[in-house]
């Protein structure tokens, strides 16, 4: 335990303590705007920053202690030499032992679509490996399709539903690998069961929301301002 940095041939999970000012301002941003925000429970990004750039490498020493159990790390493409998003991993906070992990990850808006959760996610799954973790478990709010999207397509399986009926899916990391056909029905059934989880009506919103969502994120890659389009598409999908 206790590596500074991970990072593989594209991205670079650096500390919060390493990063600059623009950097952490970039953050605070994304983790603000209503689009991000949407399934983050943060409710002060600027002091939830500057609490984590002043928290020291997790330990692992007192099991009882979240943040002694946590890595923090602002996630860079090297190839494009940015930040694209941010993401934790550790000790699941339910577990007694240090052998089962859980995750959380953000990724700014103008890189959404773009793949970088799930290969955000797809490391965090080599980095337990190599740490010793056996499990890993993820859940998310029942509408947030990004993130189970991720899970799935890293071989992630349905395990049942969390006290708030959000579905709980895990990876056995000992597990033989599962094939892209067995990938594409997860992620069919996933559907079905988000579909009647949520209702018909609140389904087909979601579905509205999601496809306005990704026509704002196109019009910020065509180099619009984002700010402008933050605003305008929150109070467009308000209307809904």
């Amino acid at each position: 335990m206790g590596k500074n940095i991970f990072e593989n041939d594209r991205l670079i999970f650096k500390p919060f303590q390493q990063l600059t000012e623009n950097e952490k301002e970039l953050i605070i941003k994304s983790w603000s705007n209503p689009f991000n925000a949407r399934y983050n429970a943060t409710k002060d990004a600027r002091k939830s920053v500057e609490n984590i750039s002043n928290l020291l490498e997790p330990t692992f020493n007192d099991l009882g202690n979240y943040y002694d159990n946590m890595y923090f790390r602002a996630v860079f493409d090297k190839k494009i030499d940015g930040l694209v998003g941010t993401c934790r991993f550790g000790k699941f906070y339910k577990s007694k032992t240090i052998d089962c992990w859980d995750f959380g990850f953000n990724v700014l808006l103008k890189y959404w679509y773009k793949g970088y959760g799930v290969e955000i996610l797809g490391n965090i799954v080599e980095i337990a490996k190599s740490e010793g973790a056996k499990t890993i478990v993820g859940s998310a709010d029942a509408e947030n399709f990004s993130s189970y999207k991720a899970m799935i397509k890293n071989k992630f399986i349905y395990s049942g539903l969390d006290g708030d009926g959000d579905f709980i899916y895990s990876l056995d990391l000992k597990s033989p690998n599962i094939s892209d056909d067995e990938i594409n029905k997860n992620w069919n059934r996933h559907l079905l069961m988000a579909k009647e989880r949520l209702g018909a009506k609140k389904y087909c919103k979601l579905e509205q929301v999601n496809a306005k969502t990704f026509e704002m994120v196109k019009r910020i890659w065509a180099g619009e301002d984002e700010d402008l389009l933050v605003k305008y598409y929150n109070e467009l999908i308000l209307t809904i």
